[in-house]
C-alpha cells in the first residue's frame, strides 16, 4: 500500500468534459498518494481484463513511490538526498532514464525548471514556519547546494558535489506516472485511454463516441465549464498546470508561494501582475508538467509565451494559456 505523499500541492485547473458512462467506457478511479487518480478505458472490458488494468495501475504507482518520492525515506531518490558529496551510488536503469529525460527539461528551460531546489526549499519553508524570511546571507549559501550541475550520471553511478544538495522529483514525477501508466495500458492492448492524476491529464486514441477526449481549461481554478478558457480536443498529447493558489504564505508583508527560482533561490511573490497560473499542452505529460512549472518563473505572460513560441520549433504540438492575475 502506498503511504507516503509525493507532492505537497496540486493544481486542478484541468477538468473532464467526458462521461463516466458505464456503457461507453470503463472507468478505474482510485487514490495514490493522497490524490485521486481516474483512468478511463474506452470500451466495456470484462473482469479477467479489469484485473489486468488494475494491475497496471497498481504497480506504476508502487513503482513511483519506490524510485521518485521524496516523502518514502525508504525511496531511492531519499537515497539520494541522504547520500554524502562525492558519493557513488548506484541507481537503477529506471531512474538513470528518468533523470535522462529530466536533464533535456532542465536545459530546454534554459535552467528554469531544476530538481536540485530542495535544499532551498526547506531553508524557505522553515522560516515561513516562525513567519519570517531567511537572511540574505543564509540563502546566498545555499547556492552551493544547488544547481543540476552539481549532480553526476555515469555508468550507472550518481554522485553530488555538496551534502546539502537534495532532489525534489515532484516537478516531473507526476506527470511522468500519467505517462506510464497510459503507455502502459497502450502496451496491454488498450489504444483508447484517458488518465488523470491530480489535476493533470494524458489521453490516447479516442472516446467511444468516436470523437477526441475532451477537457476544459479552468479560469483560474473556477470549476464552471461556461467560464473556462477554452474546451479543447486531446489528440494523443498530455495537459498540465502549474499556480500560486493553494500554497502561499505572506511573510513581512510579501505573499510568497510554493516554487522557487532556481537562479535566485527566493520562492516567487505574488503581484497583482504576475503569472498566476499556467496550463500546457504538450506530447507528453512530464514534458507538459515541467513547462507548465518554468512558465511561472517569468515575469510577464508577454515574455513566457515569446518563450513557448520559440519552443514550437522543435515542439509543433505546444498550445498554452498563461493568466496574470489582472491586466498591467
Amino acid at each position: 500500500m502506498i503511504k507516503y505523499t509525493l507532492f505537497l500541492t496540486f493544481f486542478i485547473f484541468l477538468t473532464s468534459c467526458e462521461r463516466s458512462d458505464k456503457e461507453l467506457t470503463s472507468p478505474f478511479i482510485g487514490q495514490a498518494m493522497t490524490m485521486q487518480y481516474r483512468v478511463l478505458i474506452g470500451k466495456p472490458v470484462d473482469r479477467k481484463e479489469g484485473r489486468e488494468i488494475r494491475r497496471i495501475i497498481s504497480d506504476t504507482f508502487d513503482e513511483i513511490d519506490a524510485i521518485y518520492n521524496k516523502w518514502n525515506p525508504n525511496s531511492e531518490v531519499s537515497q539520494l538526498n541522504n547520500s554524502k558529496a562525492g558519493q557513488k551510488i548506484s541507481i537503477s536503469k529506471k531512474l538513470e532514464l528518468f533523470l535522462t529525460q529530466t536533464h533535456r527539461l532542465v536545459t530546454l528551460s534554459d535552467g528554469k525548471f531544476d530538481p536540485t531546489i530542495e535544499a532551498a526549499q526547506k531553508a524557505w519553508k522553515d522560516c515561513f514556519k516562525k513567519n519570517i524570511a531567511p537572511r540574505e546571507e543564509e540563502v546566498h549559501k545555499l547556492s552551493e547546494a544547488v544547481g543540476w550541475d552539481k549532480i553526476h550520471i555515469a555508468d550507472g553511478l550518481f554522485w553530488k558535489d555538496h551534502d546539502m544538495l537534495e532532489l525534489d522529483l515532484g516537478g516531473v514525477a507526476k506527470g511522468y506516472a500519467i505517462d506510464l501508466v497510459l503507455e502502459r495500458l497502450n502496451d496491454a492492448g488498450y489504444p483508447d485511454v484517458y488518465v488523470e492524476w491530480g489535476g493533470e491529464i494524458r489521453t490516447s486514441g479516442r472516446h467511444p463516441e468516436d470523437r477526441p477526449w475532451r477537457i476544459f481549461v479552468s479560469n483560474k481554478g473556477s470549476i464552471d465549464p461556461s467560464a473556462a478558457l477554452a474546451i479543447v480536443d486531446m489528440n494523443n498529447n498530455a495537459v498540465a498546470s502549474s499556480g500560486d493558489y493553494l500554497q502561499n504564505w505572506t511573510v513581512e508583508g510579501k505573499t510568497y508561494f510554493h516554487i522557487i527560482d532556481p537562479q535566485t533561490l527566493h520562492p516567487l511573490v505574488a503581484t497583482s501582475h504576475t503569472i498566476c497560473c499556467a496550463t500546457i499542452i504538450a506530447e507528453n505529460c512530464m514534458t507538459a508538467d515541467a513547462l507548465a512549472t518554468a512558465v511561472m518563473l517569468f515575469n510577464s505572460p508577454s515574455e513566457a509565451e515569446a518563450w513557448l513560441e520559440g519552443l514550437k520549433k522543435e515542439m509543433p504540438e505546444l498550445q498554452y494559456w498563461i493568466e496574470a492575475r489582472s491586466n498591467p
